[in-house]
């Protein structure tokens, strides 16, 4: 995996190409954890596989952000990753999320 950074109109934009996985997830979510702009938007556009370690990092840090006031948001999401995010059910915990600004 590797991560290319920029910053866009107060928003953090990080390129995640490659592969998202239980042996690189730790990577990403240093870089998510030191960004302090209130959006941080995760561009999928050369992700080419992603599991579940890297799915539920990305939903522990979409609460915790959440509860800081904060977005996470994933962008240019190629079709075979969306369908695992939506058999996984990340696209209804983040519309939750919005719903309920207690969780």
């Amino acid at each position: 995996m590797e991560i290319r950074l920029q910053h866009r109109d107060g928003v953090a934009v990080i390129k995640v190409l490659g592969e998202l996985d239980y042996s690189n997830v730790e990577k990403l979510e240093f870089e998510i954890k030191r960004r302090w702009e209130k959006v941080i938007e995760i561009d999928f556009g050369n992700m080419r596989f992603i599991d579940s370690s890297g799915v539920g990092m990305l939903l522990n840090q979409a609460r915790r952000l959440h509860k800081q006031g904060r977005t996470l948001r994933i962008v240019n999401i190629p079709d075979f990753i969306r369908e695992n995010l939506e058999i996984i059910g990340y696209f209804q915990v983040m519309e939750c999320l919005e719903r309920n600004k207690n969780i």
